[in-house]
């Protein structure tokens, strides 16, 4: 732990704590350099912090240098010993630029007792973090793109720092391939980039391909293209539709594909979920004058993990595909949260209630505290993360003070999501134990336990009542 002193040192500072924490470090002088824990992008200014000691005396001169340019301090303290030992802590702060890649920091210390100074150096390169910019470009071996012809996408990830990081391509949303370390090449100016192609299959509907680039597990930066084929010559058209309501995991709904102007009846609808054909499907061919009209239904059973999941409907007419299409199924899923709370006391009066709203989706939810059946204002509240799976997790804090008089106090985080009954969850908290989880299941259940805690000690002083009169009629 170090103090500050006037800026005339004359008046170094003598504390028990910084004795206990230096009396080990006694002989030979050291010093010591450390930088910020997170990696920074340019433009930020970050902290380097140089520590060195002991010495016999104050009289002693801190230097930073960045490459070759002298850098002022920001701040400095001076702390002694109950052996009369002196240290020094020196602090700087540097705004990164993409060009200290190639510099580094450096902190000397000079004092008369040494024979040279004391010096410590680190690359900025260790602080840095460059973000990449991405594109996707498209290489084919003619003017039009056919159908179920194979197109090679290159993503171009150029000027990042540092060199490792992790590339995913995407389809509708869906993964399709992921490089856990890919080649990369460096630049001149200390940076790096790559290029890593991907053969995509042509569709007449179009389907969306993304490069997603995650640097030291940071969110994730992406380029988008879409690819289309060129349609064939039949002038259809067609109409796809769902459910107009959302369903819960472990309820099937039912998808309907409807087309018109087909030359004749050789028509074949395929369903697919997860590259997998759906087995429910029924598919009619109905003539109308010179053309065919088609119909096929399909029941799609949901999951909980099919928040980014989609269905794909694919006609062929004589055997050649004319038309696919992908549908997403997070329009029709709703996920219901489950609603936790828990407790932690950061000091013997304070009581942190937590309310972990988990695995719920779409994202809209309406979180509300009540304390003891009467609703908590100002309660903090997070927004909502996405979770790998595309569901959604939120957590809303609430402090509570246990340290004054009073009954036990019931805390009730209600969560209402889209339409449906609202979902909660309770913990009941008292001065002498900091609390007990103990759930509570209706909406009506809090104010039916807080009567029963007034019934309980009603009870109490009515027992004590007739013991004290029997007592003293019978004297």
């Amino acid at each position: 732990m170090f103090f500050p002193c006037p800026s005339s040192w004359l008046a170094p500072i003598h504390l028990s704590v910084s004795v206990q924490n230096l009396s080990f470090t006694a002989g030979q002088p050291f010093i010591s350099l450390t930088g910020p824990s997170r990696r920074t992008t340019p433009g930020n200014p970050v902290p380097f912090n140089c520590t060195a000691g002991p010495f016999s005396s104050w009289d002693f001169n801190v230097t930073w240098m960045k490459g070759s340019d002298e850098h002022p301090a920001s701040a400095q303290h001076l702390v002694t010993n109950n052996q009369g030992n002196y240290f020094v802590t020196s602090k700087v702060w540097v705004t990164l630029t993409l060009q200290d890649l190639l510099l580094e920091i450096t902190c000397e210390v000079t004092h008369r007792a040494l024979g040279e100074p004391l010096r410590k150096t680190m690359n900025l390169s260790q602080v840095l973090q460059v973000v990449p910019t991405l594109k996707i470009t498209t290489k084919t071996s003619g003017t039009y793109i056919h159908v179920q012809q194979r197109v090679n996408l290159t993503c171009h990830a150029s000027h990042f720092y540092p060199s490792h990081l992790r590339l995913t391509w995407m389809e509708n949303r869906h993964q399709v391939h992921t490089v856990e370390s890919p080649q990369v090449t460096r630049n001149p100016d200390g940076t790096y980039s790559l290029k890593h192609t991907w053969q995509a299959e042509a569709t007449l509907d179009g389907s969306e391909f993304a490069c997603w680039v995650v640097q030291d597990e940071q969110p994730p930066f992406r380029a988008n293209i879409t690819l289309r084929a060129q349609p064939r010559k039949l002038t259809y058209s067609y109409s796809l539709q769902g459910p107009l309501q959302r369903s819960e995991p472990g309820k099937s709904i039912q998808l309907t594909y409807v087309s018109s102007g087909f030359p004749s009846r050789h028509i074949t609808v395929t369903w697919f979920k997860k590259n997998h054909e759906l087995p429910k499907t029924q598919t009619y061919v109905h003539p109308s004058g010179d053309t065919h009209n088609v119909t096929s239904r399909v029941l799609v059973p949901l999951q909980a993990d099919d928040v980014l999941s989609f269905v794909q409907c694919h006609v062929s007419h004589k055997s050649t595909l004319v038309f696919q299409k992908a549908i997403s199924l997070d329009q029709y899923l709703r996920v219901p949260p489950t609603v936790t709370v828990s407790q932690s006391s950061p000091s013997s009066d304070l009581v942190v209630v937590t309310c972990l709203v988990q695995r719920f989706y779409p994202q809209s939810v309406h979180l509300t505290w009540t304390e003891n059946c009467h609703t908590i204002e100002g309660a903090e509240q997070l927004t909502s993360k996405q979770n790998s799976d595309g569901t959604y997790t939120l957590e809303s804090l609430h402090l509570v003070n246990v340290s004054g008089p009073g009954s036990e106090q019931v805390l009730t985080c209600k969560v209402q999501h889209e339409t449906q009954p609202p979902i909660q969850a309770s913990l009941i908290l008292s001065a002498e134990a900091h609390g007990t989880y103990k759930p509570i299941g209706s909406s009506d259940a809090c104010l039916i336990f807080v009567a029963f805690l007034l019934g309980f000690k009603v009870l109490l002083a009515m027992s004590f009542i007739v013991t004290y009169i029997c007592r003293w009629r019978s004297r």
